[in-house]
């Protein structure tokens, strides 16, 4: 069939995809909306993120994509409202217990399924949160998708994702190990990150903070030119937040956001807030925190196993960082 057309009707969903580059702050911000008013807990679907990346390398063609996208929501949107997945382990973002009202999932494990739940689910119109690495570099596919669907796209300083990436150690084999979920190809007996399409040799024969470097540069890149090419509504869906200024102004980013999201703080945001570290308390503990190191030291490190080529790379991001009022 020639002409055949796909189509996927989408439940009448609020949803909020909360985006950034990996160690950009995303699973900090998860829980603070979280607590707001009439909204879900955090969700994450790593197989769902892979199909734009597919789409972004001309491995599934736009129809297909909107349609498994579509589809994809729909699944999560009403097996959350149900309590089928839920996540009760401790220590994950995304956990039940990190939820203001954990009972509330609870008590959906023994409700009814049915056309009743996406009636209902349409009538409440509960803010659904979702993270999405690097997602505003997919941002044309997911707002076809989801036309109504609003993005906060998280900002951080080149230098602190360069120097978290180098600890996780992004720079070896791990796009080629079983537990990642990035999207990978196979150049020359290698399997490089989806990203590097395009850029294969510059990746290969780059050393391992090299390729971080060179890698979030080009990530960098795209979301910009993503950004750019949407229409000045769409661009109007999304909103920017900056990592630090979450963690020194909070009160303030905490009012945008809510203002942008058309929600506002429960009275369980205090306590979130708090658990976050936010304002950030030097001396306390915080979660997902991947080093004590300050800037100027990461800094000094990186420089000591990077090329001069990519440390100028490096040096021109934080520049474009620090002077653009939209540092993507």
């Amino acid at each position: 069939m020639k002409n055949l057309s796909l189509f996927k009707e989408s439940i009448k969903s609020n949803l909020v995809f909360v985006s950034g580059l990996v160690r950009s702050g995303k699973s900090l911000l998860l829980p603070i909306i979280a607590s707001f008013e009439n909204t879900e807990k955090s969700s994450i679907n790593l197989f769902l993120e892979q199909i734009p990346c597919l789409n972004s390398i001309n491995q599934i063609s736009d129809e297909s994509t909107i349609y498994l996208l579509k589809e994809g929501i729909n699944k999560m949107v009403y097996e959350n409202a149900i309590g089928r997945n839920a996540n009760f382990r401790n220590n994950d973002f995304t956990s039940v217990w990190n939820y203001r009202e954990p009972m509330k999932y609870i008590e959906r494990l023994s409700s009814e399924d049915g056309d009743n739940v996406i009636k209902e689910l349409e009538d409440t119109y509960s803010l659904f949160p979702l993270m999405i690495h690097n997602g505003l570099s997919h941002g044309n596919i997911w707002f076809a998708a989801f036309p109504s669907a609003k993005m906060i796209h998280m900002q951080r300083n080149p230098i602190d994702i360069v120097h978290s990436w180098s600890g996780k150690k992004y720079g070896g084999d791990f796009y080629a190990q079983k537990r990642s979920s990035t999207p990978t190809f196979e150049y020359k007996g290698s399997y490089l990150p989806y990203f590097a399409y395009g850029s294969e040799e510059k990746y290969l024969n780059s050393s391992g903070i090299d390729r971080i470097i060179y890698s979030v540069d080009m990530m960098r890149r795209q979301h910009k030119s993503s950004y750019e090419a949407l229409d000045r509504k769409t661009q109007e869906r999304i909103l920017f937040v900056s990592h630090e200024q979450l963690l020194i102004n909070t009160d303030t980013c905490i009012a945008n956001i809510s203002r942008f999201l058309k929600t506002k703080p429960s009275i369980d945001t205090a306590s979130v807030l708090l658990e976050q570290n936010c304002p950030r308390d030097e001396l306390k503990e915080t979660p997902f925190l991947t080093s004590g190191l300050s800037q100027k030291n990461k800094l000094k490190k990186i420089k000591s196993a990077a090329s001069e080529n990519s440390y100028g790379v490096l040096m021109n991001m934080c520049n474009d960082f620090n002077s653009n009022n939209r540092t993507i």
